[in-house]
């Protein structure tokens, strides 16, 4: 389970890259970018975190690693370079949120397939988990759960608000360079309309956590076939992306379609340099992931 939320990560930072920014991630995205050779090793690391691997897991872990970024190397690297150079061919002109989010659900369709190739591999190591492990997840996930409410449900809503603008000003420039006061006052305009609601996300994240440790601790006890284990995981991914709840489904349909606003209002302000600069940084995630495509 913790190796598909890795590679969950990995994949949504891949898609934000790839969606223009849409979403502003660039500079949090790099990152996976830059150690993407180093995947095995830090994925690892990241994976034992949550899980505390014992002696057996922890080689099986790091071949699993190895051949799934051998796989995302060869499969999907050119497909990501392939919508990347359709996204700069946007970039010079004025874009609709519509062709935002088509790049955006183009891309979506790679998660899938990710989880698909990983899912044999899942299921086995879901199965070798001890009670143990279950409530190292558990206490790893209210750690986080922790640290989301002091980052963005505490203090005031101004000061909150004032935070959501600074990373957006900054994600924004990332891609643009310097924006002047009059972009970011149509940046601040759009945030003050956006529908994002931390509480309401972090509810949700709790639901997912609650249902993957209930999962998980079904598995361990009643010891299912590698095709029953699959297909309760593939299950509980599909209800990841696809909230059982109506009403946090409504929230994230409407939250997506947002974003994708939010870039098209954000980029009709951008000068034709700016807009020139926005394509050389994406040339510049195109040559990566060439390179990283063709090594071996």
């Amino acid at each position: 389970m913790t190796m598909s939320i890795f590679i969950l990560r990995v994949y949504r930072c891949c898609l934000i890259i790839l969606a223009v920014t849409s979403l502003g991630f660039l500079q949090a995205c790099s990152a996976v970018r830059l150690a993407y050779n180093q995947v095995p090793e830090v994925g690892y690391w990241w994976l034992d975190s949550y899980i505390d691997l014992n002696s057996q897991q922890s080689p099986r872990v790091r071949d699993e690693l190895a051949r799934l970024l051998a796989w995302h190397r060869t499969n999907e690297l050119p497909k990501y370079t392939a919508t990347l150079q359709k996204a700069q061919d946007l970039l010079p002109n004025a874009v609709t949120a519509q062709q935002v989010c088509a790049v955006y659900d183009e891309l979506r369709a790679h998660v899938d397939t990710a989880i698909n190739k990983a899912l044999p591999t899942m299921a086995d190591m879901a199965l070798t988990l001890s009670p143990e492990q279950i409530e190292h997840l558990r206490a790893k996930y209210k750690k986080n759960n922790d640290e989301y409410v002091r980052e963005y449900l505490k203090g005031s809503e101004q000061d909150r608000a004032g935070r959501r603008l600074k990373q957006a000003i900054s994600r924004s420039e990332s891609v643009y360079g310097s924006l002047d006061e009059a972009q970011i006052a149509a940046i601040k305009l759009a945030l003050k309309r956006s529908s994002v609601d931390a509480a309401m996300f972090q509810k949700e994240r709790e639901r997912r956590q609650k249902e993957a440790l209930e999962l998980l601790s079904s598995l361990v006890a009643t010891q299912p076939s590698p095709a029953a284990t699959q297909t309760q995981l593939r299950s509980y991914f599909n209800r990841s992306f696809t909230s059982p709840d109506p009403v946090y489904r409504a929230y994230a349909a409407k939250t997506t379609q947002q974003s994708c606003e939010f870039f098209a209002i954000v980029h009709a302000t951008t000068t034709p340099a700016q807009r020139a600069k926005a394509v050389q940084t994406l040339q510049g995630y195109t040559a990566d992931l060439q390179v990283l495509s063709a090594q071996k």
